[in-house]
């Protein structure tokens, strides 16, 4: 995909669609299945309409906690699409990207969820000043599927 000219919805679906395969790894599965959805649901926030249609290297119309996670967590599915699903045999890089995942997946659940109270606002305002007290809800939906991370 074009990055230039595929949009955010675009990139989403391409990353949400990958088949998994039957040899995978079932804590790899867990993982991959979770993060779609998740990926799928925080794209389809109504916070992330204005962002949808941009393509993926236009600065988004609002960059509020719900984008800042769609980012992360999409950043954090195609890591773990460049590692064997059966988890077996690994390189060293794909040991290392394992690892990541993984804990990029601990870290989403946090701030998703907030475990580190304000953290993920903090994070976001720092990032992007303009969104100062400007945080959408996540929705139940979004945290139940967060909480499985």
């Amino acid at each position: 995909m074009d990055p230039n000219t595929s949009t955010r919805e675009q990139f989403t679906k391409h990353l949400t669609s990958k088949p998994t395969p039957d040899f995978a790894a079932p804590e790899w599965k867990k993982l991959a299945e979770t993060l779609k959805t998740l990926l799928d649901k925080l794209a389809h926030h109504p916070a992330m309409a204005i962002n949808l249609q941009q393509t993926y290297m236009t600065p988004a119309n609002s960059k509020n906690n719900v984008y800042f996670m769609w980012d992360f967590i999409g950043r954090t599915l195609s890591y773990l699409y460049m590692i064997n699903p059966a988890l077996q045999n690994l390189t060293s890089r794909e040991k290392d990207l394992w690892k990541e995942a993984e804990e990029r997946a601990t870290y989403a659940k946090m701030l998703i969820t907030d475990q580190m109270p304000g953290m993920l606002d903090m994070m976001t305002e720092q990032t992007y000043p303009g969104q100062m007290g400007q945080h959408p809800e996540f929705g139940e939906d979004i945290l139940e599927v967060a909480r499985h991370l």
